[in-house]
């Protein structure tokens, strides 16, 4: 077994750290960040900012300074910055989730038709389409031990559009989507703006947008690293960044680089979001950065701030600027 592999006390971990690395670790406040986060989720976890290069053998050499103080702050923030998103991007979602079953059953003659039925798709949709969605979603509620499900499924003849739209995975929901009558896509990208240049409804946006929106929310509940989420752009599996309106008014940088980041949802949550909570939501994410800004090496946060794909922090605020029109929720029925 390797050196780096064998069992090390706190006390060692700590002089490792100090003499091999050259990251300042010393005394019982810094041996309680080891002991309460753990060497691998700390070190190996969030020393890549702090990397200024290598030596001669390939061994990482570290910003002058580098404490375990300044890779906790890092841990810290990217906790922060996971319970933040996580918040909003689950109301966006119960939400539109929310909206998505009303305009279904208004659709399918006031929930005559229902769910279940191939009818209630959209006919440009092929049959094995259909019935594929229809199965993922029958299979996912069968699975479902929540109470009112079992309700249902006990004292009923049926399920209802509102409970299995709530009930299925992000991915089928955004299935159920795309098989719906085109009124429901159509719906709801006219309601969050989600609109091209001559006011038709940008579907791609929509279901780029959320597919994002999900690949996130999965990361922040399984506790990953967000702040250095991204999305390599390929034509082959359709991924990367959508160049939607906005970042067209920001530098022609965001345009140039097509891999998705955290900054990417932080621009679709323009259309999710009414005005008042954008703002909200962007004065939020500013104080966290100003926060970790104040406690970390300045090569450091802008190696952070690239991360989250923002070329300048001053485009947060220039995103609030843009002129939107609010989100008319009362004028979502036909």
């Amino acid at each position: 077994m390797t050196e780096d592999k064998l069992f090390l006390t706190y006390n060692q971990q700590m002089k490792k750290l100090r003499n091999d690395k050259h990251i300042y670790c010393k005394g019982s406040s810094h041996k309680k960040i080891l002991v309460r986060a753990g060497y691998f989720n700390i070190v190996n976890g969030y020393k890549t900012p702090f990397v200024s290069g290598q030596d001669s053998n390939g061994n990482h050499i570290y910003i002058s300074g580098t404490s375990i103080s300044q890779l906790h702050a890092v841990k810290q923030f990217d906790n922060q910055l996971r319970s933040f998103l996580l918040r909003y991007i689950t109301q966006v979602e119960e939400e539109a989730r929310t909206l998505t079953g009303y305009k279904f059953d208004e659709c399918n003659e006031n929930g005559k038709i229902p769910w279940y039925d191939t009818n209630a798709y959209s006919p440009n949709k092929s049959l094995q389409e259909k019935m594929s969605v229809i199965s993922k979603a029958y299979n996912e509620l069968s699975k479902s031990q929540l109470d009112y499900v079992k309700f249902y499924m006990d004292n009923h003849k049926q399920i209802p559009t509102w409970i299995m739209i709530k009930v299925v995975n992000f991915s089928t929901f955004i299935d159920i989507i795309q098989c719906s009558p085109t009124d429901v896509s159509h719906s709801l990208c006219h309601l969050y703006g989600l609109e091209d240049e001559q006011g038709r409804a940008n579907v791609k946006l929509l279901i780029g947008s959320l597919h994002w929106m999900r690949k996130i929310r999965n990361a922040c509940a399984h506790n990953e690293r967000v702040y250095c989420l991204s999305r390599k752009s390929s034509s082959k599996n359709r991924t990367g960044r959508i160049l939607e309106k906005y970042f067209s008014l920001l530098s022609s940088g965001y345009s140039r680089n097509l891999d998705q980041k955290i900054f990417d949802l932080i621009v679709y949550f323009k259309y999710y979001l009414p005005k008042s909570e954008y703002k909200q939501f962007v004065s939020e994410l500013k104080n966290m950065l100003s926060n970790l800004e104040s406690q970390i090496h300045p090569h450091a946060f802008e190696y952070i701030r690239a991360q989250i794909g923002i070329r300048d922090l001053s485009d947060l605020d220039k995103l609030i600027a843009i002129p939107k029109d609010d989100i008319e929720y009362n004028k979502f029925d036909k």
